[in-house]
């Protein structure tokens, strides 16, 4: 078992994306563009959301590659 520490900023972004998920499967149907300010409010609660380039490299520490932001936090 790998474990890392995410910002508070990553962490807002994994939950914006598990309730994601979970709507999606809620409603039965992909994507839906009415709902992304929820996502959104979810992503920002502690501040600014991660732009794509930060969004990659959080996925890469859930993989177990370097997770660079760790660095900088």
């Amino acid at each position: 078992m790998q474990n890392f520490t995410v910002t508070a900023r990553e962490r807002d972004t994994l939950l914006a994306a598990l309730r994601y998920y979970q709507f999606y499967r809620m409603q039965g149907h992909p994507f839906d563009p009415r709902q992304d300010h929820l996502i959104d409010a979810i992503a920002s609660h502690t501040g600014e959301a991660l732009d794509l380039t930060e969004i990659d490299d959080l996925c890469a520490g859930l993989n177990g590659n370097e997770h660079a932001l760790s660095v900088s936090a």
